[in-house]
């Protein structure tokens, strides 16, 4: 069993609204006038990605909505409604994130608490920064009292252009290496900031192997206590965070780093189709067969049967109750 914790679908109403559809080329999403994520016609076309799943052997997707994080409460509706009808079209094939636009309050939630208790989502995303907010933000308490109560995992994504960042604003930097930037820094802030001291029973999915913050934990462990502010060691608030493992295509160097700094039940298997491994929006993406390998890779790990069985499907199935 395969899952594919990071998986994008649009639904095509959404992108013709937002005058981004193609049904030939690309267009580009941007934001404050930064490119912030190419549109193509495999983010529409749920039959095309199970073509490629197959190809793949991915078993199931976790689908988030590219659009979803940056959009209002009505077109949220849509996409959650949007959502939970491809679970019901395609069972044990994919399962659906709920999006809102959490700084808004009272009707936002209610649609977070719709979207899972009454819709069947299995877990709520949002980016690694809202609405240029970090994520130990106070702004932030309500969503996370919510999601808590809800008892879904959130996970977070890098924001598409991450702001703050003076030097990260050229040669498509925000989007190369920003994102990376902003997950470690986003990762660090939840624990100096307390909100697990707050919301102990939050679970937290940081896309990207959290930019890769397994290179630095030695150095967060050593100087945490320099924030002031935590109640116990960095590592072990460190150790309640879950991370996927996108956004480097497979990349070996990226793989064995994480390795040394994030327990294997912390890790969870995923992809960045189809912005990833596609050859769509990157110079190295080589197809399905390069996704397959990325598994194989894993397969072939030296680690237990049963750490490779929670990488690969496990924990995913623990923290979005598939059993």
């Amino acid at each position: 069993m395969v899952i594919d914790f990071q998986h994008h679908y649009i639904p095509v109403r959404l992108a013709k609204k937002r005058g981004l559809y193609s049904e030939t080329g690309r267009t580009m999403l941007e934001e404050g006038g930064l490119p912030a994520t190419t549109m193509h016609q495999r983010l529409y076309d749920l039959d095309l990605q199970l073509d490629d799943m197959a190809q793949a052997g991915v078993d199931l997707s976790v689908l988030s909505c590219l659009l979803g994080w940056s959009a209002p409460l009505e077109d949220c509706r849509f996409i959650n409604d949007d959502l939970a009808a491809i679970q019901q079209k395609y069972p044990r094939r994919f399962v659906g994130l709920a999006q809102a636009p959490i700084l808004e309050g009272k009707a936002a939630l209610d649609e977070l608490r719709r979207a899972i208790s009454s819709l069947g989502l299995h877990g709520v995303t949002i980016t690694s920064q809202v609405g240029g907010l970090s994520l130990d933000s106070p702004k932030l308490y309500d969503f996370y009292e919510s999601v808590c109560a809800l008892d879904v995992p959130v996970f977070v994504h890098p924001a598409l252009v991450p702001t703050g960042y003076e030097h990260l604003k050229d040669y498509d930097l925000p989007r190369v290496l920003g994102r990376e930037v902003d997950l470690t820094v986003a990762t660090t802030r939840l624990i100096a900031g307390g909100v697990f001291d707050r919301f102990p029973n939050l679970r937290i999915v940081m896309a990207h192997f959290g930019g890769g913050i397994a290179a630095v934990k030695d150095r967060l462990v050593a100087k945490g206590y320099r924030f002031g502010t935590l109640k116990k060691s960095f590592g072990d608030y460190y150790e309640m965070i879950y991370f996927d493992m996108a956004g480097f295509e497979g990349g070996t160097t990226a793989l064995i780093c994480a390795l040394q700094g994030i327990r294997p039940d912390r890790l969870v298997f995923a992809s960045d189709y189809p912005q990833d491994f596609t050859g769509v929006n990157t110079d190295t993406g080589k197809g399905m067969k390069e996704l397959k390998n990325y598994i194989d890779t894993i397969r072939n790990l030296p680690l237990s049967d049963h750490d490779q069985e929670k990488i690969l499907a496990g924990t995913a199935t623990d923290l979005l109750k598939l059993h």
